[in-house]
């Protein structure tokens, strides 16, 4: 690990990052009245929101901030690309998009992670993705923050991996290695026409709750825990919405399918838009 590695993994296990996400969860999902508007407002103002796009714009429906941040768009907001394998599940930046070498994804120049223990630790997860593609999206807090699904598919297993908090904006992903087999994660298999398909939620720093469609707020463990579904249960067509964080953090998909190919437009720092083609 370099010097700056070290010094910001010192730092962040020094500061309570676990105690002031559960603070800012708190917070962010308590009505406070006046103050919840004037958080809303000057959030809104900070991140330069489009007003335009939200379902909502009443912003005195919103009784938490939480409401507002975890908001929806209108109708067709979000075309869904149809031409495609696959599409985008959210708005944000692409951090890495490429193929899975030797059990490790990239993280940026110079820093790789493991597949497995991304996934969760379980060696037989793995294989299925060996040889495959991945692509990583960061979202920024001035991102839309509901996650949808990427491809025609039925979902199989989640497991929830507890861990650390860290920040995973642009300096930690360039200096702490592993960053994202460290923090907090839901990881979600899909079967799908082409093979099995994998989402990864990565939870961060300030990041309230990961939530699901099929489950609500995933609750925290101090272990790994699994979930199997009954075949067929939830199944999900492009676009439909599937989950959501409270605050910004990470999505990374993962395929083996030996047919399509990464978009042109997921290359690293182009910011990319929720049902843009993703696998072509």
């Amino acid at each position: 690990m370099s010097l700056t590695g070290t010094l910001l993994k010192l730092t962040e296990n020094l500061t309570p990052m676990t105690t002031l996400t559960v603070l800012s969860r708190q917070i962010a999902d308590r009505p406070l009245g006046a103050l919840t508007q004037r958080l809303i407002k000057s959030f809104i103002k900070s991140f330069n929101i489009n007003m335009e796009e939200i379902a909502n714009p009443d912003l005195s429906s919103y009784k938490t901030f939480n409401e507002f941040f975890i908001r929806s768009l209108k109708e067709g907001a979000r075309p869904i690309s149809t031409d495609c394998l696959a599409v985008s599940p959210t708005d944000g930046t692409v951090g890495q998009a490429e193929e899975i070498r030797a059990g490790r994804l990239i993280q940026a120049k110079g820093l790789d992670y493991s597949l497995r223990d991304l996934l969760g630790g379980n060696a037989g997860d793995c294989a299925p993705f060996e040889g495959g593609h991945f692509a990583c999206i960061y979202l920024s807090p001035s991102n839309y923050h509901r996650i949808h699904m990427p491809v025609d598919g039925t979902l199989v297993r989640t497991v929830h991996v507890p861990g650390r908090h860290y920040p995973v904006g642009m300096r930690n992903i360039h200096h702490m290695e592993g960053l994202y087999t460290k923090n907090e994660r839901l990881v979600c298999f899909f079967e799908t026409e082409h093979g099995p398909f994998a989402l990864v939620m990565v939870g961060a720093c300030l990041v309230g709750s990961i939530g699901t469609v099929w489950g609500g707020t995933v609750r925290r463990h101090p272990k790994a825990t699994t979930d199997l579904f009954e075949a067929g249960a939830y199944h999900y067509k492009p676009g439909d919405e599937i989950g959501h964080f409270k605050y910004g953090s990470t999505v990374i998909c993962l395929w083996g399918w030996q047919e399509g190919q990464l978009a042109p437009a997921f290359t690293e720092g182009t910011p990319v838009k929720m049902g843009q083609a993703m696998i072509v």
